[in-house]
């Protein structure tokens, strides 16, 4: 026994020794330099959950060699390489040590053999939880092709990134499809829908195991379900409806203006099949329809557009006439029981600023509504002037995110199951690629610096030639194969719902 707990205590040595000599040793003498490190992606001084997968950065500056270390209660963790890599367990270790506090960073460089060091920063870990998975959709940069477009999901604890459905499971010579608009009730993955577009067409509905393809287009309505907006309890989805258009300007930086020509509002009673059109002004652009946490209002978008042309000329005079379309935010009440839906009411007046809003989001504790504000219009992913503002629903104050802005588009955004996070899309790296970055939130409505979503070779998105599109956080993995999904679009005509109303 003697023997053996002599020969433990030597190999626990030894390992310690073994591994205290692997890890690079960080330079002696330095001189010190004010400069931020210049890293990218730029996570100096974010805020991150304590189940994030890791912040890996590589080192922009050019020099003759590098150094980083990260300091954790209780340790610390360096590198010798440009490109700052912990493993995912590692990182593990060091978020839970730093929960509640906050990691310290320190960036060396070497000219002429000569280190520096550049201003060290922290990356603060809050107590809060992020929900374990995100979805998007990743499209080419392109107007017209979507054949590739694939509709995946990401671990968000890891790097670990799977397809849910492809277009091109279904796509051959003479049949093609674009899938888009998925979601979920509550976050819940085994309650998501999405459409499939052109051929084979139909909404994808998944609902605790069973699976269903509906056209939700009756003779009454100008198309089918577009945005979508699960219930919170109900088996019941609102959608818009809508007439969209694609136009390209010859002149203005912004090449693209995406348009809805007609839109309505629908609720979709998934249950029963049945479709009830929620009566609205024809005067009314409605659009992007999105439930309060408790279920009991129905927010959306709405623009007043009066026409002066014949119904012949709509679409030329809508696009002729785009600046002055502007979207409001509005919310009716909604009763679950009787599913009776009360008049509009006007929640926030962007037109009369000039502005026009769109996308509103509400926190899970109902307090903060989210939304778009841009110049004009109702697509702003292609408006650059597009910022994220904030609403407090308790005193109707309205105030720019500017803590999370940037000078280019911030656009679609979701709200994480503990309000504490949120997702959007932007372009603040380089104005062509949207990608998502994720900004914690505190109880008053204040948020962080955000932090583009960690990949596993820190500059791949600068080599990414897709964007990301709707980004959606989930409690969990969509697990229907998508092979399941493949054979229901392609072997199930889409059931067609009945009209209510």
């Amino acid at each position: 026994m003697k023997i053996a707990h002599v020969l433990k205590t030597l190999t626990g040595g030894w390992l310690a020794a073994l591994c205290f000599a692997c890890s690079p040793q960080m330079p002696d003498a330095y001189t010190e330099s004010q400069d931020a490190p210049d890293i990218y992606p730029d996570y100096t001084d974010v805020t991150v959950p304590p189940n994030i997968a890791p912040l890996r950065f590589i080192v922009d500056e050019k020099a003759d060699a590098y150094a980083a270390r990260i300091k954790y209660p209780g340790g610390e963790w360096t590198t010798d390489e440009r490109e700052v890599t912990p493993s995912v367990s590692q990182w593990r270790d060091m978020l839970a040590s730093a929960k509640g506090g906050a990691l310290d960073v320190e960036v060396f460089v070497e000219h002429d053999g000569q280190w520096m060091r550049r201003r060290p920063f922290k990356i603060h870990v809050a107590e809060e939880d992020i929900d374990p998975y995100l979805s998007y959709r990743l499209i080419s940069p392109s107007y017209v092709t979507y054949r590739d477009l694939t509709l995946n999901q990401r671990d968000l604890t890891s790097f670990d990134e799977s397809v849910i459905y492809g277009n091109m499971m279904n796509t051959d010579v003479e049949h093609a499809q674009c899938i888009n608009c998925h979601s979920y009730q509550n976050y819940n993955p085994r309650r998501m829908q999405f459409h499939v577009r052109e051929d084979r067409a139909g909404t994808v509905i998944a609902y605790d195991g069973t699976l269903v393809k509906a056209n939700l287009k009756t003779d009454s309505l100008i198309s089918g379900g577009v945005y979508p907006a699960w219930h919170p309890t109900e088996k019941l989805i609102a959608y818009s409806v809508n007439q969209t258009g694609q136009t390209f300007h010859t002149r203005d930086l912004q090449k693209v203006e995406v348009q809805d020509m007609l839109s309505d509002l629908i609720l979709y009673d998934v249950e029963k099949n049945e479709v009830t059109r929620i009566p609205g002004d024809t005067d009314e652009l409605e659009v992007f329809p999105w439930w309060s946490p408790d279920g009991k209002y129905l927010y959306y978008a709405s623009a007043r557009f009066v026409r002066k042309d014949t119904i012949e000329n709509l679409d030329n005079e809508t696009i002729l006439r785009y600046k002055e379309i502007k979207y409001n935010l509005f919310r009716r009440s909604f009763d679950p029981a009787s599913r009776r839906i009360g008049p509009p009411e006007l929640v926030f007046d962007a037109a009369a600023r000039g502005k026009s809003a769109t996308l509103p989001r509400i926190s899970p504790d109902g307090h903060y509504l989210m939304f778009t504000l841009g110049e004009f219009g109702v697509f702003h992913i292609w408006h650059k002037d597009a910022d994220l503002y904030l609403m407090d629903l308790r005193t109707r104050q309205v105030r720019p995110m500017t803590e999370i802005n940037s000078d280019d588009v911030e656009s679609y955004h979701s709200w994480s199951s503990n309000g504490r996070w949120v997702v959007f899309s932007s372009r603040r790296y380089d104005g062509n690629y949207t990608r998502p970055f994720i900004a914690y939130i505190d109880k008053n409505g204040k948020g962080r610096k955000p932090f583009e979503l960690p990949q596993e070779v820190p500059d791949m998105h600068r080599r990414f030639m897709r964007s990301y599109n709707i980004p959606e956080f989930m409690n969990g993995p969509v697990e229907i194969t998508p092979q399941a999904f493949a054979s229901l679009i392609r072997d199930t005509e889409a059931r067609p719902a009945r009209q209510k109303n």
